[in-house]
């Protein structure tokens, strides 16, 4: 099932599935306590059953309110209510680094050494990105900072872990400036600042999605009306998400909820104040972010 999270306003916030296309029907509706896909996590924790099953079991109470998916694009894109907001709050944000996708093992010995170390360990390479005070709504702003020469937009798979385990997969944008190109000493500065990533509006469960591996996403970075860059890829990685969840919670006690974006699989030209960039991963979710200077 994908999952939708939608604000209300007022700082209520409501959880809906797409059960048909284009169509959202609210399980907060039906059961006012699951208004959060955390809260689904914390019952398929506790009970053992599954988040879907737990989700078709509410539906089966009633007939639940809908929302036309379109209308709350509209909604989101105008700052009116109701609309969509991020997936997940997460406790933390972690992203992929350089290592993390494909690269012909022919092409590895020429790399310089810390690169070629990233490709041929075991490690998966991830870097902490903050906490939700860092997060751009699906349709809100992503920064660049001032003391970046040059910071580009990635399009990611968004991997979901809840105490540990992957819950869901979605998809944002993972702001990256240019300092860690200058040294390493710079690569928290180049990772972590405010609007440093935005999340879609959607979760989808493994049950649904059972390799995330192999879908296409899309970058397009429109500048005064102009598209400026346009890329197209598929999220193949290296080493496999669960790899990657592996070097977050192996050796630490994981947050309770945490998303980590696992490598910049489309890859957006330097961006503008004012640019727009809109990412969108088959089958999964979207996201269209307006870029500021922070």
């Amino acid at each position: 099932m994908k999952y939708y999270r939608i604000a209300y306003g007022n700082g209520c916030y409501g959880l809906s599935v797409e059960l048909s296309d284009g169509v959202l029907s609210s399980l907060d509706s039906l059961n006012d306590e699951v208004n959060d896909f955390r809260k689904l996590c914390n019952a398929s924790y506790i009970t053992g059953v599954s988040i879907d099953d737990i989700a078709r079991n509410i539906f089966s109470g009633g007939t639940p309110e809908r929302f036309d998916l379109q209308e709350l694009i509209k909604n989101s894109q105008n700052g009116q209510n109701p609309h969509l907001a991020t997936a997940v709050d997460p406790d933390e944000m972690w992203a992929g680094g350089m290592g993390n996708l494909p690269v012909a093992d022919d092409a590895v010995p020429a790399l310089p050494e810390p690169s070629k170390v990233a490709y041929e360990g075991d490690r998966g390479v991830v870097v902490y990105k903050g906490n939700s005070s860092r997060l751009a709504e699906p349709f809100g702003e992503i920064g660049i900072r001032s003391d970046v020469p040059k910071t580009i937009s990635e399009g990611e798979l968004v991997v979901v872990i809840y105490k540990g385990e992957i819950v869901g997969y979605s998809t944002g944008n993972e702001v990256a400036g240019g300092l860690a190109g200058m040294t390493l000493w710079y690569l928290s500065a180049s990772k972590v600042f405010k609007g440093c990533a935005s999340l879609a509006p959607c979760i989808v469960t493994p049950e649904s999605l059972p390799d995330p591996t192999s879908l296409k996403m899309n970058l397009t970075l429109t500048r005064n009306g102009e598209v400026i860059g346009s890329t197209s890829n598929i999220t193949e990685h290296r080493r496999p998400p669960e790899k990657l969840v592996s070097a977050v919670v192996d050796h630490d006690v994981p947050a309770e909820l945490s998303i980590l974006y696992t490598g910049g699989c489309v890859k957006s030209p330097p961006m503008e104040v004012g640019d727009v960039v809109r990412i969108d991963l088959e089958g999964v979710g979207f996201v269209e972010n307006t870029v500021i200077q922070v």
